[in-house]
């Protein structure tokens, strides 16, 4: 119970605003809105869950956004105007999704970068590749394609489709955090990289992994996100790194790594997207981005004072009883071991 402590208190304030939202206007309850918030809930949670993979091992992924964009403007300029076939379209710009995420994580684990300086210059890189490609203009697939744009508009078994995108997604990060030897290397880590390698961790490939599987998951975002609006522009996506931090960090990640749960991350990512609703539904959608961000830095002083009450509560329980008592060397040798924390 203590390890979902915070998950638990922000899915409270979930139910809350969602209360909150309901009485300001009762239109939140409708079944139209309700299923366009699971739509939306379902597509941060996919590139969210990436963005969570890399902050759980230490690093930190910019490039979110900028990759959605190009997935989806690629996905409808190769349909469109270079005479592949929708399914061809699809899979070349998802292999160019990947290609990315395998460039910026060989780049950070080859050369040592700090991430933040390598998933910055490919978040401007992408971005503009993507306004080259389109000329700055809009690319929509004009009434062609409908069994494609169903993956983004369409409804299966009475959800959405990204619904079940997200819960494919969510099993199957859930199970490599929480259940393999590989999420058990990203917590270690995220919460001592030095230790780990000492360990013999393959930390380098482990961090590379991660940067692939965020790439991955923001590939199908884009796709969807495309299959949806149905029109790709080179501004699509902007901030959405942003969203994915705010929603991994809101749901028990912490930016120094080592921490988080892929259920926490689906409470901040509707979190996020109540939040958002509520803006747009008391007619205020001019201050969408202020709401934003006013939310991740909520989220990172949130992030600060666990931080600081948990490591208080550890020192209290690490102190002597009593200033002749002295720690015996088992006990000193298994407090230098590094400390991973994760649960399912």
């Amino acid at each position: 119970m203590k390890a979902f402590k915070k998950e638990i208190t922000m899915f409270a304030v979930m139910v809350a605003l969602a209360i909150i939202t309901a009485v300001l206007n009762p239109l939140f309850l409708g079944g139209d809105n309700l299923r366009n918030n699971v739509r939306h809930i379902s597509l941060i949670s996919l590139f969210a869950l990436g963005e969570a993979m890399v902050i759980i091992a230490g690093g930190i992924d910019l490039s979110i956004g900028s990759i959605i964009c190009v997935t989806a403007v690629t996905t409808s300029y190769l349909a469109m105007y270079a005479g592949f076939g929708i399914g061809a379209a699809v899979a070349i710009s998802l292999g160019i999704a990947l290609l990315a995420g395998i460039a910026q994580g060989a780049i950070i684990a080859r050369f040592n970068i700090p991430p933040f300086v390598v998933t910055l210059g490919s978040m401007l890189l992408l971005r503009g590749v993507a306004e080259v490609l389109t000329g700055g203009s809009d690319v929509g697939f004009q009434g062609k394609y409908p069994g494609f744009r169903k993956l983004g508009e369409g409804i299966a078994l009475g959800m959405p489709v990204p619904f079940w995108f997200a819960v494919g997604a969510i099993a199957i990060v859930a199970f490599l955090m929480h259940r393999t030897l590989f999420g058990r290397y990203c917590y270690a880590i995220g919460s001592n990289p030095e230790a780990a390698r000492l360990s013999g961790i393959p930390v380098m490939w482990i961090r590379l992994a991660t940067f692939i599987g965020a790439a991955a998951l923001s590939g199908v975002a884009g796709m969807l996100y495309v299959a949806y609006l149905p029109t790709a522009t080179p501004s699509l996506g902007n901030a959405f790194e942003l969203h994915a931090v705010a929603a991994a960090v809101l749901g028990g990640c912490s930016l120094q790594g080592g921490k988080g749960s892929v259920f926490g991350v689906l409470i901040g990512a509707g979190i996020l997207q109540i939040t958002f609703n509520a803006v747009n539904l008391v007619g205020q959608s001019l201050w969408q981005n202020v709401v934003a961000g006013g939310v991740i830095l909520t989220a990172v002083i949130v992030d600060r004072l666990f931080e600081k009450s948990r490591t208080f509560a550890a020192g209290k329980k690490a102190a002597p009883t009593s200033p002749s008592t002295s720690a015996s060397p088992s006990a000193s040798a298994a407090s230098a071991n590094p400390v991973v924390e994760g649960h399912a």
